[in-house]
């Protein structure tokens, strides 16, 4: 009878003890935070039962920086309630463009929400409603590509024989700034093409480190198309320039505030050099290329700067070509750069996809040659010989409709892009039906936000 009554009493606490646990795990209180690696949310409110305000950030949380820097989110929602469906209504964005967000329940699996829960409220504001499955979830304005990202990736390929990773030099607070060489070092360099990228100059824009793991996956993979690039060409690419504004979960600039696009600096009484100040980060992709144009070796023939666009939705990834024809006014050294950027528009529109490329809006002006972007520097030490041009991707569905643009599609356009580069060689033919978007823009009248078109942002032009 005495261990009946002491098995009763056990049971009694363990019971108590299972009570007491519930009513602690329901009074939990529901979280938002951004605390770790390209974490980002400004003002947090509660409205209730699952019911959220969301507003970005300034990067760096200064307010003096321009609307239009305000863009990137990634937060983690912890102790959500169940059973009941989360709303959350992001405030406070600088881009008035629909698109739809990303979840994960691991940080590493990530997928898409359906556009039926996702909506935009007559302010512009993009609401996202769900019933989650589990009570902790990541949720960012576009898939995550953080800093370890980067470095976990580079363990991946680290040791092929046809890459050389370097460390030429580290950012503001002391991170590793990687260069990748790519070639088949057997082959003498005499006959080779230089071709020089860097990438993740605004730190949130994370398009193009798909893209450059797909050109890298391609490049390395032995095939017989691969091995015939690598004997031809020299690459070397910056994929992450801003990695201190990765970290700190930025989505334009390093931690103080600087927009590095718009830093190449160059001294007026000569200028290969930068002026004095110059922010590491551009300083030393600079001097590298500064280095492969003076070394013996061939010269740079391509020089890439990939970025990633806040379209409206059905934006394709496009480029921004220089000058245009002489019958238009311009030199005949501005027609050739223009005629050498259209070639290349159209060696990936050809690789890509006509339909998957943006048209071309006509002749591009010539303004940036007085300001300081990286083209601004090659132009007026190289002029023409260097074909230098800024590629946008975009975050929408891009081409890709119904559905929205995924990691692996940007892969896939790296490896169209490797073959762009090698058939720009072999003056491609220009599809007209890209050429002028006035005038052949036939997919206009089928899109899903045309009122949204096209994304002129003044910020991000360069005529």
């Amino acid at each position: 009878m005495m261990h009946r009554k002491i098995s009763q009493f056990l049971a009694a606490i363990f019971f108590l003890s299972f009570l007491i646990a519930c009513d602690k795990d329901e009074q939990l209180v529901a979280t938002v935070s951004d605390s770790f690696e390209s974490g980002s949310i400004g003002e947090v409110a509660s409205l209730g039962n699952n019911v959220w305000e969301l507003s970005l950030a300034d990067d760096n949380n200064n307010p003096e920086l321009p609307d239009s820097w305000r863009s990137w989110w990634y937060v983690k929602m912890e102790n959500l309630l169940p059973g009941v469906p989360t709303e959350i209504t992001l405030k406070n964005s600088g881009w008035p463009y629909y698109y739809v967000p990303v979840y994960s329940y691991n940080q590493t699996d990530w997928l898409h929400f359906s556009e039926a829960e996702v909506t935009q409220n007559d302010s512009s504001e993009v609401v996202v409603r769900k019933q989650f499955e589990q009570k902790s979830v990541w949720i960012a304005r576009f898939y995550p590509y953080t800093f370890t990202d980067l470095e976990n990736y580079l363990k991946t390929i680290k040791g092929n024989p046809n890459l050389e990773i370097q460390v030429p030099g580290y950012s503001q607070q002391g991170r590793s700034i990687y260069l990748l060489k790519i070639t088949d070092p057997d082959v003498p360099n005499t006959t080779k093409k230089r071709v020089f990228m860097h990438a993740r100059t605004h730190s949130a824009e994370v398009p193009p480190s798909f893209l450059i793991e797909g050109m890298v996956n391609f490049l390395l993979s032995g095939s017989t198309n691969a091995a015939d690039i690598l004997s031809r060409f020299e690459f070397y690419i910056f994929p992450m320039q801003n990695v201190d504004g990765v970290v700190a979960g930025n989505y334009r600039s390093t931690p103080k505030s600087e927009n590095l696009e718009m830093l190449w600096n160059y001294d007026s009484s000569n200028p290969l050099n930068l002026v004095t100040g110059t922010p590491p980060e551009v300083a030393l992709i600079q001097q590298y290329a500064l280095k492969l144009m003076s070394d013996g070796g061939p010269a740079i023939s391509i020089a890439l700067n990939l970025h990633a666009s806040n379209s409206e939705p059905d934006i394709c990834p496009f480029f921004f070509p220089h000058f245009g024809p002489e019958s238009e006014g311009y030199s005949a050294t501005e027609a050739s750069l223009w005629d050498k950027q259209l070639n290349f528009i159209g060696s990936v529109a050809n690789a890509y996809g006509a339909d998957m490329i943006e048209p071309i809006t006509g002749a591009g002006g010539g303004s940036f040659a007085t300001k300081t972007y990286p083209e601004s520097w090659w132009w007026v030490n190289y002029k023409d010989r260097v074909m230098a041009m800024t590629f946008e991707m975009t975050y929408g569905r891009s081409g890709y409709s119904p559905r929205w643009i995924e990691p692996n599609d940007l892969r896939g356009l790296g490896k169209s892009l490797a073959f762009a580069i090698r058939d720009y060689y072999n003056e491609p033919t220009i599809s007209s039906s890209f050429m002028l978007k006035s005038e052949a823009y036939s997919r206009h009248a089928t899109l899903k936000y045309p009122n949204l078109y096209p994304p002129f942002a003044a910020d991000e032009m360069k005529e």
